[in-house]
């Protein structure tokens, strides 16, 4: 078993270590009425499929985001039977603490979110509050699934974790979708390049932040995939549409990504018009995941891996996550484990407890449907009940 620590114990030693306190949830899915005090260490919650584990930690990481990491709209989120849910929650271990809440009324599809009483000018200023990384079983799609699967990823994370990715990414939204409806209406070339120009400055920098994420995590990820899996070594490379990555020049600035994507668009602009649609750019993107030993060569995860492989390269990007996250935080992300040792063999279980247990000690809220023997933060995790939308203690 391998033993490196791509983030050594102590690493964020003498940092404060906030913790989620009080929670509260009000019609949020099979919950009529909730309120806890979470330890601040955390709290393991055992209980059946179906009986509310994944809407607690879904309740919780839509104070992160504001909208639900299984990509359900708000209004399915409300109560059957009822019009409004609201969550609420206390960080503790702040200086001068931390109230962050959030509701949705399914009659006028209206959202409303606070921080500490007031509502932000803007909802995204309010996202990465509470500071959380969520793994689940359905993180093998990142891996297994397409590149929307993959980019998905990224935006999430640069947007939490990168001061003015998530406002470049949906300048670029915007302008990209004005440029697919010039295309589309056939205009002309010099209207379709205004939107070229548009849409190139901020691609420049979305490009440029997904560049630079995966050439500081790609040796991380690496090592975590060879700690959890105990062979072979996983590759992480960004695989933009623009290409650019494999020449001699690499591009280091925000302004050279765009005047490669300018210069591409301008050569597929005949393809484009006849498609009606944007071929290249942020949205067209990948992340290429791949798998080397020194028997074989290199080879692609999507395809080749096994199930085992697949999930251990998602817990690996959970991993190298949670690390960015504590970078911008300057402390320990809340951990949100949703079952995440079911499918794994008991090698790899108990080297992902190692992991999870070394060097890290952030507030960890767990999910099992029964008691493990494998048990973080040496077996000290509370344990509660659930049934049907209650915990019983």
């Amino acid at each position: 078993m391998a033993t490196f620590e791509a983030r050594p114990a102590g690493a964020l030693e003498g940092a404060p270590n906030p913790h989620l306190g009080r929670l509260s949830l009000h019609n949020y899915r099979n919950f009529e009425g909730l309120a806890l005090d979470l330890p601040s260490g955390g709290v393991a919650i055992i209980g059946p499929n179906g009986s509310g584990k994944t809407n607690l930690l879904e309740a919780i990481y839509y104070l992160e985001i504001f909208r639900s990491f299984r990509g359900v709209r708000d209004a399915r989120l409300v109560r059957l039977g009822e019009e409004v849910f609201r969550v609420e929650a206390e960080l503790e271990g702040v200086s001068s603490g931390r109230r962050l809440a959030a509701a949705y009324e399914r009659g006028t599809r209206r959202k409303k979110v606070s921080v500490d009483g007031a509502e932000p000018d803007r909802l995204s200023a309010a996202i990465g509050g509470l500071g959380a990384v969520v793994f689940r079983l359905e993180d093998v799609q990142i891996i297994r699934g397409g590149p929307d699967e993959r980019r998905r990823f990224l935006d999430v994370l640069l947007s939490l974790a990168e001061p003015g990715y998530l406002a470049a990414l949906q300048r670029f939204r915007t302008a990209l979708s004005q440029r697919n409806e010039a295309l589309r209406g056939g205009a002309s070339r010099g209207v379709v390049r205004a939107w070229t120009d548009a849409l190139v400055e901020p691609a420049g920098h979305v490009m440029l932040s997904r560049a630079e994420w995966c050439a500081r995590r790609a040796t991380a990820f690496g090592d975590y995939y060879e700690a959890i899996a105990g062979d072979a070594r996983a590759t992480l490379d960004y695989r933009p549409s623009a290409g650019g990555t494999d020449g001699a020049e690499p591009i280091e600035s925000a302004g050279g990504w765009a005047d490669r994507l300018r210069a591409v668009l301008e050569e597929a602009w005949g393809e484009e018009w006849r498609r009606g649609m944007t071929l290249f750019g942020p949205h067209r993107d990948d992340l290429s995941l791949g798998l080397s030993s020194a028997e074989e060569d290199a080879r692609d995860l999507r395809g080749y891996g096994s199930s085992g492989q697949q999930r251990t390269a998602a817990l690996a990007l959970r991993l190298i996550e949670t690390d960015t996250l504590a970078e911008r935080l300057g402390r320990e992300p809340l951990y949100l484990l949703d079952d995440v040792f079911a499918e794994l063999d008991e090698n790899r279980s108990r080297r992902l407890l190692h992991l999870l247990d070394e060097g890290r000690s952030g507030q960890v809220v767990l999910t099992a449907p029964k008691p493990s023997d494998l048990e973080l933060r040496g077996g000290r995790l509370e344990r509660w009940r659930i049934r049907e939308g209650k915990i019983l203690g």
